[in-house]
């Protein structure tokens, strides 16, 4: 692998944590590091580029026909859905999606709109090719 070494400051308190972090979870601060690093700036992916995601989606049970009929607009984007009935009037929804970021965002800003809507997150997972 292709690696350059940098140095990065930080204060005791962060060190502790990530180190602390890095023996729970088996790797090198600076595996630790560039893992964080790639996912925050998945975050921050550029409009076009196509990546895949998912979107967890927490309603109102009355939003539910709304909701299926912006989804239906959006069908190309979806992959798969998952569908729970979290009690007798909320309903959450985890939602796998591929497109472009641009795409994706427009969906979960239309979902927003939707009266009863009570949360809609979108997590990048990574760019792909498409």
């Amino acid at each position: 692998m292709n690696v350059e070494k940098i140095s990065v400051a930080l204060n005791k308190r962060t060190l502790k944590r990530l180190e602390d972090r890095a023996k729970l979870e088996g790797v090198s601060r600076s595996r630790l590091v560039e893992i964080a690093l790639v996912d925050y700036l998945d975050e921050f992916s550029d409009d076009n580029s196509n990546v895949l995601g998912i979107l967890n989606l927490v309603y109102d049970d009355t939003a539910g026909n709304e909701i299926i009929a912006t989804e239906h607009q959006f069908e190309s984007l979806i992959i798969s859905t998952l569908h729970i009935h979290v009690d007798d009037k909320n309903c959450m929804e985890a939602v796998a999606l591929r497109g472009r970021r641009a795409d994706l965002e427009n969906l979960v800003k239309s979902l927003t709109q939707i009266h009863g809507v009570k949360k809609a997150k979108l997590m990048i997972s990574l760019e792909v090719s498409r």
